[in-house]
């Protein structure tokens, strides 16, 4: 019974090792992301969208943005335009309402 919980736990152990250094950041992947993270906060916060709107942003500076339906388009284009313009900010992928609505691929993106 004894051998059955030590082997148990060391599997646990190796396991729990293995999935944690996939998730480390080197320390220029945590900038990268901080200063990507900083503007996306910044202009939803400027236009009262930090309540309609959700991101997440890449170890490498691409950023995925959702929208609430009610966020207008002219109001989500501009902000995706403008985070692509972003020094740091690799690339945007913008959705609303579970449809794409910029593409990343579309020119202004660094990629």
């Amino acid at each position: 019974m004894n051998k059955i919980i030590l082997v148990t736990s060391c599997m646990l152990i190796i396991f729990l090792s293995a999935c944690s250094s996939q998730n480390v950041l080197t320390e220029e992947e945590r900038r990268i992301q901080d200063a990507a993270s900083e503007a996306v906060t910044g202009l939803l916060f400027e236009n009262d969208l930090s309540t309609l709107a959700s991101y997440n942003i890449r170890k490498d500076g691409r950023v995925v943005i959702k929208f609430h339906e009610s966020v207008k388009e002219e109001t989500y284009t501009d902000i995706v335009t403008r985070l692509r313009k972003t020094p740091g900010i690799k690339s945007v992928y913008a959705e609303q309402g579970g449809k794409e609505v910029c593409n990343q691929f579309k020119i202004g993106n660094k990629m």
